[in-house]
């Protein structure tokens, strides 16, 4: 790929305005007629959440205007973390038994599709995941349509987190160990070629599951997930040195971070805001998660997983209530 295309805007008339997104990163030449085009959303809640879900009228917009030019579309999510909830379940939250049904897309729960492991050296280290073999094998374009919004953990969580959904296994918070590699991995495996990034809410203050929705009423897209990963964490004002996931996929040469070489539509200064991901004394202790796969499998998935979780509620502030939820859904 030679040019880094990045699209940002307002939303006046949300059809339209993805159809002008989609034109700018010249989408055309990535979907066919014949193409079979999978649909990533963020559903990381079993309903429609502001600034935490992708919006189900987007996703609406933009699988017509998939199915106007591709016969087959497929949208497709796993089930949530640690046994909270089925994908099945995210669905029916969102709408999109119904709006699957009136665009002619076909809807598929990854977690019930048979996987594969998928493995590389990232960066000097030898990581390996599960995806679906559907993914693998079948898909001429996929699609990441995530929302803009901050994570307590990795920083962001914008179009590459957003493939960690497709890691089957309900119990994928066990494999949080090396994430940013893994991220990469995933990304190298699925190729996005298509980023279509929810901004009607973004999610500041904490996230991914909770935070403050603030209205932005924006939309962006991209041919590139690191660019606009890149174009996200800048808008909302994180440095994208902070972002590890990011700057791996950089450097196993998957895209870009540099603003000036991506060609935009517009100056992306003009929508920087501040935002923060703010981690309360759970989510100090979670970070161990992250880098122990033995300390994770003793406090999500072992006979002592209850005593563990009846301590972090005795001790929570009102704030804290909420990372207990987060921690018990991943």
């Amino acid at each position: 790929m030679n040019d880094y295309l990045a699209y940002m805007s307002k939303v006046t008339d949300l059809k339209e305005d993805i159809k002008k997104s989609l034109e700018f990163i010249k989408w055309k030449d990535r979907v066919k007629s014949d193409s079979t085009v999978f649909v990533k959303p963020n559903f990381t809640y079993p309903y429609y959440k502001e600034g935490i879900t992708t919006s189900p009228d987007l996703i609406k917009a933009f699988l017509e205007i998939l199915k106007d030019r591709a016969d087959n579309v497929i949208l497709g999510e796993s089930d949530g973390g640690n046994h909270s909830f089925t994908a099945d379940d995210a669905f029916e939250g969102h709408n999109m038994p119904e709006i699957c049904k009136e665009t002619g897309v076909e809807l598929v729960n990854l977690s019930k599709l048979p996987s594969k492991k998928v493995e590389d050296n990232i960066q000097g280290k030898k990581v390996e995941v599960h995806l679906p073999e559907l993914l693998l094998n079948d898909v001429d374009c996929f699609v990441s349509v995530p929302v803009l919004k901050v994570h307590v953990m990795t920083n962001v969580t914008l179009s590459m987190k957003n493939l960690w959904g497709c890691y089957p296994d309900t119990m994928r918070g066990l494999h949080h160990k090396n994430l940013s590699r893994k991220l990469t991995l995933i990304t190298k495996a699925l190729n996005p070629q298509i980023v279509l990034m929810d901004a009607k809410y973004a999610l500041d203050g904490h996230g991914p599951m909770y935070g403050e929705p603030k209205k932005l009423d924006m939309i962006f897209s991209s041919n590139n997930p690191v660019a606009i990963d890149s174009l996200g964490a800048s808008v909302m004002g994180i440095p994208i040195k902070t972002v590890e996931h990011i700057l791996i996929a950089e450097k196993e040469g998957l895209g870009i971070t540099d603003l000036e070489k991506i060609k935009m539509n517009d100056d992306w200064k003009k929508f920087e805001m501040q935002f923060s991901s703010n981690k309360t004394i759970i989510d100090s202790f979670s970070t161990l998660l992250f880098k122990s796969e033995t300390m994770a499998k003793l406090v999500m998935d072992s006979p002592v997983t209850p005593l563990i979780y009846g301590v972090a509620k005795h001790f929570r502030n009102s704030d804290e209530r909420e990372v207990v939820k987060e921690l018990e859904k991943y």
